[in-house]
């Protein structure tokens, strides 16, 4: 595991404004670099206020293509859907945007195979993978159930797969495809944004295990070899 930077802040707005000038910063090196910066970015309600901010910033975005870290088999208008959550914050400003799934009526293996086969054609590694993080250690989708370890373990060839949680979350109790480890360290860069005293608890005791870690958020970041920013709001 790359060596972790933290990062702590009393109130939202100076989280937003750090986490914000961050993925600026990665889009413009990559663009300058590559031509285009490919990020992942989370789902959830954490993010909602940092991309308002961000899609508000001048970049360089028909450059940028963004995508979910993980998806839920919904449709897009689904209050659910990660990709229409993107699509809300950044649909108006030029960046392409790529769901994992094109199709929700499939069973999430199907799913996550078709999801697998549309991420290779990308230009990897990503240059940015934004996650967020559950009070039980989870991320982007890696939840306890039959699949948990099959993300984990999965081989660097396989960048999706299919997920039913087990017991399935109260939030959201339905089937997911999520990004494999394989495929979320594959980054220039990592950032994991978190907030309260417990989740900054259970990332600091899963960066401590690292790969003995029972936690997702764990065994992610320890096979991590980009740099990691940790950033953590009350």
């Amino acid at each position: 595991m790359h060596e972790v930077e933290w990062l702590e802040f009393d109130d939202w707005a100076a989280m937003v404004w750090q986490v914000v000038n961050d993925v600026e910063i990665a889009v413009e090196c990559a663009v300058d670099a590559r031509g285009c910066a490919l990020l992942a970015v989370p789902g959830g309600k954490t993010p909602v206020p940092i991309f308002r901010a961000l899609a508000a910033r001048s970049l360089n975005w028909p450059k940028v293509m963004l995508l979910p870290t993980d998806e839920r088999l919904v449709a897009e208008d689904d209050p659910l859907s990660n990709a229409g959550l993107i699509r809300a914050h950044f649909g108006t400003t030029g960046a392409t945007i790529m769901p994992l799934c094109e199709r929700v009526d499939i069973d999430p293996g199907a799913a996550g195979r078709a999801a697998d086969r549309r991420l290779r054609v990308l230009q990897w590694p990503f240059d940015l993978v934004w996650l967020g993080m559950g009070e039980d250690g989870h991320t982007a989708s890696i939840l306890p159930g039959p699949d948990f370890e099959a993300a984990l373990s999965a081989p660097l060839s396989r960048r999706a797969c299919g997920v039913v949680p087990d017991p399935p979350p109260k939030e959201a109790p339905v089937a997911r495809v999520t990004l494999t480890r394989a495929a979320l360290v594959a980054t220039r860069t990592l950032m994991l944004t978190i907030s309260g005293d417990k989740k900054r608890a259970v990332a600091r005791q899963a960066i401590e295990d690292g790969p003995r870690s029972a936690t997702a958020i764990g065994r992610v970041l320890a096979e991590c070899s980009a740099p990691i920013k940790v950033v953590w709001c009350k």
